[in-house]
């Protein structure tokens, strides 16, 4: 047994220098590259907040919507009032629509004064109809207090609109109520940013030489519209002049006018816009087609056979035309341009159909509501989507910059849900907006999209030309000693 010990000994150690050699170089290649190899390529992954992220997935989100409630204190007491609002609380709650991501808490607090900022409610005897509710002009609802809780509840939850909310936060979640829905088909989808084009079109600039004053026009309507909106998205807007583009569709002619039909007039936006120059989802088109003189009068008319009565229409999620008569002009009139082309904005916003191109108190708080409401959805969404994402490609390499993103976009989803329940729309929105901003600037960061088209046999196209012409020698050399020492083995046996 000795005697093979010191046998085993000296045909180890190799003496001569191709032996050593060998030694170095597996010892430099296994002890020391290998793990240096390994350091260096490994792929570095920052934790992300997993379990915040599938928590907010699960969580409903307490939307709380203040009413002021005032009365006359000559004609109705205290008590009255107070004994109506304890009663209403739980029928509201029962009453108010339930979607699956929000719970609207409708908050009465009773004031000395009535202010419609955004809701008030006025019980007083002064109506024309006990039975009936009526709005006034500053936006109160004003009713008798000797209607039934039901009755009442029901003319709140009517005036309040939270319908038109649940319509837009099921939409999140079901796309098929675009289908079902005429003001949820039209409405832009909420973002957090939009770029406004005008666009006046003059068919034929030789014979019809009305000052377009586009500019002017834009600032003095457009520009005020936009920036009542500001605290819902970043607003920008343009201005252009385009020129010898024919209506695409003939109009026809009836009696002492023409007239287009319905369903031809998305027809008449496609010559239009492949010289718009908008191309994101997040652009809104209005358009001012000035019609020739041979096709005026111009009419629209509707698929039943009746006239209507603007010459304009308006394009789901794409924007709005006015077919613009400039007869016995010299400048185009944007007080009339806008009064027609602002109400058809509102609805692109989200806001249902109105004659009036002003916001009022309640059409802000409904537009910041829906605003605040998708965004606080879509940005759960899209964090429990990079989870995903990370999840299904191991090698993806995740930085401390998009933690740091996902951290400040959960930070900002639970400081806008508390607003919303203390009834802040104002901070509930700005929160909103940089939870979202976070989620997605995350989502789509350049390191993570570039992985996405890395498939793992570019890998071995890598490697393999490094490693195999300095391990394939090792490999056939440390075969060869161990052949010798199975021969050296069995000679000694």
């Amino acid at each position: 047994y000795n005697e093979y010990k010191s046998y085993l000994r000296m045909k180890l150690i190799p003496e001569t220098v191709q032996k050593k050699n060998l030694l170095y170089y597996a010892f430099i290649v296994v002890i020391l590259g290998t793990p240096i190899w390994w350091y260096t390529t490994d792929t570095y992954r920052a934790a992300l907040p997993r379990t915040p992220i599938y928590q907010l997935k699960d969580t409903k989100f307490v939307f709380s919507i203040p009413v002021s409630v005032c009365h006359d204190a000559s004609e109705i007491s205290q008590q009255r009032i107070s004994e109506i609002i304890v009663s209403l609380k739980p029928y509201l709650l029962l009453k108010a629509p339930k979607p699956r991501r929000v719970v609207y808490d409708i908050q009465l607090a009773l004031k000395q004064k009535c202010k419609a900022d955004p809701f008030a409610v006025m019980f007083t005897n002064k109506v024309k109809r006990r039975r009936k509710s009526e709005v006034t002009d500053d936006g109160v609802l004003k009713m008798s207090p000797e209607k039934e809780i039901s009755e009442i509840g029901d003319d709140i939850i009517s005036y309040i609109d939270i319908q038109y909310l649940h319509n837009h936060v099921r939409a999140v979640d079901s796309p098929d109520i675009h289908a079902d829905n005429q003001d949820v088909r039209n409405a832009m989808a909420a973002a957090t940013s939009y770029n406004l084009l005008v666009s006046i079109v003059n068919p034929d600039p030789g014979e019809i030489t009305v000052d377009p004053d586009i500019i002017k026009g834009a600032e003095t309507y457009l520009k005020p519209f936009m920036d009542r909106l500001r605290d819902v998205a970043t607003f920008t807007y343009q201005t252009q002049i385009l020129r010898y583009i024919p209506l695409a569709i003939r109009p026809l002619k009836y009696q002492d006018y023409y007239y287009i039909s319905e369903d031809n007039l998305p027809h008449l936006i496609n010559p239009i816009e492949s010289q718009l120059g908008t191309s994101t989802s997040n652009d809104i088109n209005l358009v001012i087609y000035i019609v020739d003189e041979r096709y005026l009068p111009l009419k629209l008319r509707s698929s039943n056979g009746d006239i209507r009565s603007s010459t304009s229409f308006l394009s789901p999620q794409w924007g709005a035309v006015l077919l613009h008569d400039t007869r016995n002009k010299t400048k185009i009139d944007h007080s009339e341009t806008f009064s027609v082309l602002l109400p058809q904005l509102k609805q692109l916003l989200g806001l249902k159909a109105s004659s009036s191109p002003h916001l009022n108190s309640k059409d802000l708080y409904l537009v910041k509501s829906r605003a605040a409401l998708v965004h606080l959805i879509r940005s759960v969404e899209t964090l429990n989507s990079l989870i995903r994402l990370i999840d299904s490609i191991p090698n993806m390499v995740i930085g401390d910059h998009i933690r740091d993103q996902v951290d400040a976009a959960i930070r900002n989803i639970e400081m806008s849900h508390t607003a919303l329940m203390k009834g802040d729309l104002t901070t509930a929105l700005r929160h909103a907006l940089a939870a979202r901003d976070a989620a997605e600037t995350s989502f789509s960061d350049p390191s993570i999209l570039a992985l996405l088209y890395f498939p793992d046999d570019q890998k071995f196209a890598i490697y393999i030309p490094l490693f195999l012409p300095v391990g394939l020698p090792l490999l056939v050399a440390f075969f060869e000693l161990i052949k010798e020492h199975k021969r050296a083995k069995s000679k000694i046996e």
